[in-house]
């Protein structure tokens, strides 16, 4: 094509368009109307500027979908460049950071641990038994990271790095509670006895004890001597020792308190408790499940939650119900339950303590290993252990008989029972703790090397015997949790299954019990919490227990059990078990930094050797920085500050509650607000009702008026009016295109013109509201002579018809 005839064709368009000028989109019309500009659309900025508006619009979803497909296909049309600036890449780079977010969602489900396998156990038990499994899930990673950061800043640098001696760095510069030569005393003396018999190095594996008192598991193992670090030189170990303990429960108070504050988040989001059926049955089922095995595993986990929630409100309508007799009946019931309770909990600490303080005597005699077997010898050092277990395993049991007689709800009654059982283990492991400090904390010691004599325990490294007691209960729970599942739950399995007697079918499988479960694993991570800082590698031991628990009951939940005969929502379960977690937590607290702050540490083993108290290898440390920032240090760590910092935290602590109760009572307000809304658009359509006689939306009757051939009286008509306007001062408003929630009335006519029918056009025919009514209302009459308008207009009653309200809410 010519250079000529492509100008020619150029002009003749120009030309056309100038005749013919096109007219504007619909879209594009009704985005101006709302104040959105599309005609000028540069570079991205504007892009994104026009799709966050129409986001924003307060208009149906259909219409917000039209405007966006109008928008896609206009820009297909133009080509638009890409920012330049400083801030030119903002809106790539906004895209690029939702992409990334939402790949990084999906690999978090791809790559979740044990994601179809909670699937598979939340289709077969329920949400209730599923939450155990999440709740076990989480512990094996809080116990893996524990593990790792006392491998990587105790355990690998000693073993790998060579010794440098007792330097300034673990002595420090005139440090007061610090004696080297009792250490270089006392070290030799402490002395193991490790045999060659296979069946005693197997009793010591079980025990702690021989063996494995020299290796990397406990605490005697590790010297406070300096160590030659690949970095920097220097390497204090008993500094790592400690400040690495103090990371690892700060770790996990911040971890377990993010997981509360998220499990709690997700329970005020499911509080929705008035339209909870409503919302499950039309809005709980996920529509991208493709596989019938994973549809089918959504039903029954509907199935279980709605079970659960029908469950507790069966039992509140019953406890309406009940009469006065019923309800003293009930109460004195559960009184002497508790009284029941409490006894048992009693005798049960008493039993302990007896057992224990027992044990210590049998075993203070020089001879005891000569004078018995060795299986006595191993029972009477395992039986403090086996005591502890066993009650741990028969109480609860009593604990879930008597709780049926109480008649609580299925959420309070799992809940009561996991009190009690934690009460109950964490009594027991109380009672040990305090058996064992009246053991270390003896005063009949000598001085040289703080041993035990004459009546007190000869105990070279007690911090290695107070992990021995932790390392005993950790591997017996283990095993017992073993054999329960494998001993007792799968052989029940298999007579109930392949017995045909009478009595095995009654039997039947044995049920999935949340709070037994949810307790051996709180008792399990207790015993890490409590042993890891006498015996390091206890996390590994708890991270093993956990990994093979979670096949364990996986096996039990879906072939050897059955689902709790009382549902259990789980929308409150972890939070609650978490809770659970945390008071085990902060009483795990108090004998672990007691042991850092007021025992005196043994003179023959461990990091601490040459100190007096623990927390003086900080001091020692510390002394060796310059003297400006030991007096900063000092300024920081001194009461004053201290109390300054609690006044401050008290007053952020009050600021935040009393902004959270302003925001509870705003929201309360909100939903009242709704609610008046509601009532007044009720009270709007009622209102119609009493004047037409007919409800809103009804049609009407084919009743038309033959025309009137007679003269008209009153006014001529006027323009729309609204029925505001119409009540008032008669002034009509020039503005006609104002609908939205307003009850217009489209003509105001005589008598004898009544239109048929005026419909109401939804700006995006999403919807379409029309009420047609027909009333007469008498109207003063007015002066025409003092009314601006026609002359002739008559001055006499005239009756107005109103037709066709239309309504928009």
């Amino acid at each position: 094509m010519s250079r000529r005839s492509t100008t020619a064709k150029k002009r003749a368009i120009a030309r056309n368009n100038k005749i013919h000028p096109s007219k504007k989109d619909p879209e594009m019309e009704e985005l101006e109307e709302q104040g959105i500009d599309v005609s000028n659309l540069e570079d991205e900025e504007d892009v994104h500027r026009v799709m966050n508006a129409i986001k924003q619009l307060p208009c149906p979803l259909a219409a917000k979908r039209r405007f966006r497909k109008y928008m896609r296909a206009k820009l297909l049309q133009k080509e638009i460049k890409q920012s330049s600036g400083c801030c030119g890449g903002s809106n790539t780079n906004r895209q690029n950071w939702r992409k990334f977010k939402i790949w990084k969602k999906e690999m978090s489900y791809k790559l979740e641990p044990w994601g179809s396998w909670l699937k598979n156990v939340e289709g077969h038990q329920g949400t209730g038994v599923v939450s155990y499994f999440v709740f076990l899930r989480w512990l094996f990673f809080l116990n893996l990271v524990i593990f790792i950061l006392m491998l990587l800043f105790v355990t690998i640098p000693y073993v790998a790095f060579s010794n440098n001696g007792y330097t300034y760095v673990v002595t420090g510069s005139g440090v007061s509670g610090m004696s080297v030569a009792s250490e270089q005393t006392c070290s030799p003396l402490y002395q193991v006895n490790v045999s060659s018999d296979a069946k005693t190095l197997i009793q010591d594996f079980l025990q702690g004890s021989g063996w494995m008192e020299k290796t990397a598991m406990f605490y005697g193992f590790y010297d406070s001597q300096d160590l030659n670090s690949f970095v920097a030189g220097h390497y204090s170990l008993p500094l790592a020792y400690l400040l690495t303990s103090l990371v690892i429960l700060l770790f996990s108070l911040i971890t377990m308190a993010r997981y509360t504050m998220q499990s709690f988040r997700e329970n005020l989001e499911d509080q929705n408790e008035k339209h909870q059926y409503c919302n499950r049955v039309f809005g709980g089922w996920d529509f991208a499940l493709s596989e019938e095995g994973t549809a089918v595993l959504k039903h029954r986990s509907l199935y279980k939650d709605l079970a659960g929630e029908l469950a507790e409100q069966r039992h509140h309508e019953a406890r309406k119900n009940m009469s006065s007799n019923d309800k003293c009946r009930l109460y004195t019931i559960r009184f002497f339950i508790n009284f029941m309770v409490i006894c048992i909990l009693g005798g049960s600490g008493y039993l302990i303590y007896w057992v224990t303080d027992w044990v210590t005597s049998f075993l203070a005699d020089p001879n005891y290993k000569t004078n018995n077997d060795a299986i006595v010898v191993l029972l009477v050092e395992f039986l403090p252990s086996l005591t502890i277990t066993a009650l741990n395993g028969i109480v609860p049991l009593i604990f879930g008989i008597v709780v049926k007689a109480e008649n609580y709800t299925p959420e309070f009654t799992i809940k009561i029972t996991l009190i009690r059982t934690v009460f109950l283990r964490l009594a027991s492991l109380a009672v040990l703790i305090a058996t064992i400090y009246r053991i270390v904390s003896c005063t009949d010691k000598e001085t040289t090397c703080n041993v035990g004599q004459n009546a007190c325990d000869s105990l070279r490294c007690w911090e290695t015997y107070v992990g021995q007691n932790f390392f005993k209960l950790i591997v017996l729970d283990f095993l017992v949790k073993v054999g329960v599942t494998l001993g007792y739950e799968l052989p029940r399995k298999i007579l109930t299954t392949k017995c045909d007697a009478a009595i095995c079918k009654k039997i039947g499988l044995a049920e999935f019990d949340i709070p037994k479960n949810v307790l051996d694993i709180v008792y399990t991570q207790t015993l890490c919490w409590l042993g890891f800082f006498y015996a390091p590698l206890i996390p590994a031991l708890a991270t093993i227990s956990m990994f093979v628990l979670f096949y364990l009951k996986y096996l039990s939940a879906m072939y050897n059990t059955n689902p709790p005969e009382i549902p259990y929502k789980a929308s409150k379960s972890n939070n609650f078990f978490m809770i659970v977690l945390m008071i085990a937590f902060f009483l795990c607290c108090l004998p672990v930094g007691y042991t850092m702050v007021k025992l005196t540490p043994s003179y023959g083993c461990g990091p601490f050797r040459i100190y007096s108290y623990m927390t003086v290898c900080v001091d020692a440390t510390i002394s060796n920085f310059p003297s400006w920032l030991q007096t900063i240090i000092g300024i920081f760590t001194s009461g004053s500050f201290i109390i300054i910092l609690l006044v401050l935290l008290s007053l952020i602590i009050y600021y935040t509650s009393s902004k959270s109760g302003a925001r509870a009572k705003m929201i309360v307000m909100l939903k009242e607000q709704m609610i008046m809304e509601g009532k007044d658009k009720q009270f709007l359509l009622n209102r119609i009702y009493e004047l037409t006689g007919e409800k809103p939306g009804a049609k009407k009757k084919d009743n038309k008026r033959p025309p009137s051939n007679g003269p008209r009286n009153g006014p001529p008509p006027s323009a729309v009016k609204t029925v505001n306007e119409v009540h008032h001062n008669g002034n009509v408003s020039k503005d006609n295109d104002e609908i939205e929630k307003k009850i217009r009335v489209v003509e105001l006519t005589p008598v004898d013109d009544v239109p048929e029918v005026v419909p109401y056009n939804d700006p995006d025919d999403s919807t379409r509201k029309t009420a047609e009514t027909a009333f007469k209302r008498e109207v003063t009459p007015v002066d025409w002579d003092q009314v601006p308008g026609d002359e002739n207009t008559n001055r006499t009653t005239s009756t107005v018809t109103a037709t066709n309200v239309a309504f928009d809410f």
